[in-house]
């Protein structure tokens, strides 16, 4: 699939972007982006919601991580199970090999609904970055715990590598958008535009670019 590719903030230079380091807390962005959320993409929260929250993120990422642990249920209590936002987690994987094959693994678990209950399970059983904790193996033994999960079938979506190009597309798609190090959060609608967030910042600053994004 070919996504579209966006002028504003194009990463230049290293293919590669490099993963943040903290405190992120000044890298608040007030850049207005235009993001197109690919029709396959699962979200959280009522289809009827006007905002969307984008996380672009890897499952490697102890920042990331942060992020879900901090702020998701945050932003899921005061705007995603009321119906003001959608979430969305698009993949930015791009730390290694396993960060890749967890990516994969999403979409694997997707075939069989269960795409937002592997990445809570994920980032709730996360291991040191690029410690061979997300083996092909080890990332089935992880997803034999994820409840109504059928494991045969997932394993062999995960064999099959079918989603390899899905999560480097949008790890590309990502770059195209500017997007340098994770967790990089959009905010808005195509109307308004998208403001971002890099990093795993303080609850209110995501909650001060939300409010305005709605208002």
């Amino acid at each position: 699939m070919v996504f579209p590719v966006n002028n504003i903030g194009v990463t230049k230079g290293s293919n590669i972007p490099l993963e943040p380091q903290q405190p992120l807390h000044q890298q608040a962005q007030q850049q207005l982006a235009k993001l197109q959320i690919p029709s396959f993409a699962q979200y959280r929260g009522s289809n009827s919601a006007q905002l969307n929250i984008v996380e672009f993120g890897d499952y490697q990422c102890p920042f990331c991580e942060k992020f879900f642990q901090q702020n998701e249920p945050q932003i899921l209590q005061d705007y995603i199970n009321n119906g003001k936002a959608k979430f969305y987690f698009l993949d930015f994987q791009f730390l290694g090999p396993d960060s890749l094959t967890l990516g994969e693994g999403a979409w694997c678990a997707n075939e069989q609904g269960k795409y937002y209950d592997y990445h809570d399970y994920i980032y709730s059983h996360q291991g040191q970055e690029n410690s061979g904790w997300a083996t092909p193996d080890k990332v089935k033994a992880l997803a034999v715990d994820i409840s109504g999960l059928d494991a045969t079938k997932f394993n062999s979506c995960l064999d099959s590598k079918k989603y390899e190009s899905r999560v480097q597309q949008l790890t590309q798609y990502g770059q195209s958008l500017g997007v340098s190090g994770t967790p990089t959060i959009f905010i808005g609608n195509d109307q308004k535009g998208y403001l971002s967030a890099v990093g795993a910042q303080p609850y209110d600053v995501f909650k001060q670019i939300i409010d305005k994004q709605r208002g």
